[in-house]
């Protein structure tokens, strides 16, 4: 199956389509406070993101409160994007994203729990092109499951970015959250 992803957004329709693992999340006008604290009161949790819905590695922050939520929407453009924080979740075991073509894969990972999606790049273990078949794969924690998870939801030819638990999280409760899928 050839997906086709040119913004956030549609990366979480088709996360959403998949029946893949993610946080809760809601795109929203930074004026639609209702929404925002209907969301908050739907999900209870000690940290939240909010950024901006339009545009790839742009501005965001972490926020903790409905009325810091409000204020901070206040500095967005446009529309946001008001989610649980993965960091909400403690005992990350792996970060990062891969790309699985044909015989390739490309992966950015880490096990770094101080890192994120956007400063794993600069500092990640795991960070190179090879093939399936390079028996270092196998050394890296968690590769297996995430493999598995790639190949069950035959999510090839595309960026997944992830992360791995030690626990059942998100709306799935599974070990694994879908951040993004791309090839934007």
């Amino acid at each position: 199956m050839k997906i086709q992803i040119k913004t956030k957004e549609e990366s979480r329709n088709a996360i959403n389509r998949l029946g893949l693992n993610t946080v809760p999340e809601i795109f929203i006008e930074k004026h639609e406070t209702d929404k925002m604290r209907q969301f908050m009161d739907t999900y209870k949790e000690e940290l939240y993101v909010l950024r901006d819905a339009d545009r790839s590695s742009s501005h965001y922050e972490y926020i903790s409160s409905y009325e810091e939520c409000v204020e901070k929407a206040k500095h967005f453009k446009g529309r946001v994007i008001l989610a649980v924080s993965i960091n909400t979740y403690k005992e990350k075991l792996l970060l990062g994203a891969i790309e699985i073509k044909g015989d390739v894969v490309r992966l950015c990972a880490t096990e770094n729990k101080a890192l994120d999606h956007r400063t794993m790049y600069g500092g990640a273990e795991y960070n190179f092109e090879t093939d399936i078949f390079d028996k270092n794969l196998s050394k890296i924690p968690e590769l297996d499951f995430l493999y598995g998870y790639i190949v069950e939801h035959q999510l090839f030819d595309i960026t997944v970015e992830f992360t791995i638990y030690d626990k059942c999280v998100g709306t799935k409760n599974e070990r694994i959250i879908i951040n993004e899928i791309r090839n934007y």
